[in-house]
């Protein structure tokens, strides 16, 4: 924990690696429940890859936290974010919408988040975990159309503890299968996170070919 003040605050940031490094679990806690509560997901690269760099590093021993630890803080630490996030958006309102661009702040993100909760209906906030960008504003849009807070407790349960204990324990145990991958953190994460979105690519290039025929 020491090392972290002997790195400027651009080089712990600069990759997801370097929290896990510099940071330890406390950092990584600290990123998980601020992605979603206070809208540090749009700045702050973590998400899917923080979880996959978390999970390699502690299954190549690099992190030297005992793995249930790792799952059940993790997963504490998303759920607390999501009810700040839905209680900041019960609160605001219809404010959110009259908000106007800033530095990270782009209506483009919220209208396409938006779209997702439309089309998903009450299980967005589950599958909206595995998505960039909706992942960070469904808990806002889940207070602001006045979402039930025990529906959403329940939801948001599920959907955080899915997404964290399937990416962490899959990384891990490639982590302690391979844990020379740890020299090539900067190399196998963006691979793997192509991989998991490629899906979500093919569907959308689906719904574009769908909508250019009509």
């Amino acid at each position: 924990m020491a090392d972290i003040f002997l790195v400027s605050w651009a080089d712990l940031f600069s990759s997801p690696e370097n929290m896990i490094r510099y940071g330890g679990l406390t950092l990584i806690l600290a990123i998980v429940f601020l992605e979603t509560g206070l809208l540090i997901g749009l700045v702050i690269p973590g998400g899917d890859s923080l979880l996959l760099a978390t999970g390699l590093l502690a299954g190549a021993d690099v992190l030297t936290v005992p793995l249930a630890v790792l799952l059940v803080s993790m997963t504490a630490a998303g759920i607390a974010g999501d009810l700040l996030g839905f209680t900041i958006g019960r609160r605001m309102g219809k404010k959110l919408y009259r908000k106007q661009d800033t530095w990270y702040f782009k209506r483009k993100n919220l209208e396409r988040a938006e779209k997702f909760y439309r089309d998903k209906g009450k299980m967005a906030i589950v599958l909206g975990k595995f998505v960039p960008v909706v992942r960070t504003f469904n808990p806002l849009l889940a207070g602001v159309t006045g979402m039930e807070m025990g529906r959403f407790l329940l939801l948001s349960s599920l959907g955080t503890a899915l997404w964290i204990c399937s990416l962490v324990l899959a990384s891990y145990y490639l982590g302690q299968q391979f844990p020379q991958l740890k020299d090539y953190l900067h190399y196998a994460i963006p691979v793997i996170i192509l991989l998991s979105i490629l899906p979500g690519i093919f569907q959308y290039w689906q719904e574009r070919r769908k909508s250019a025929n009509a």
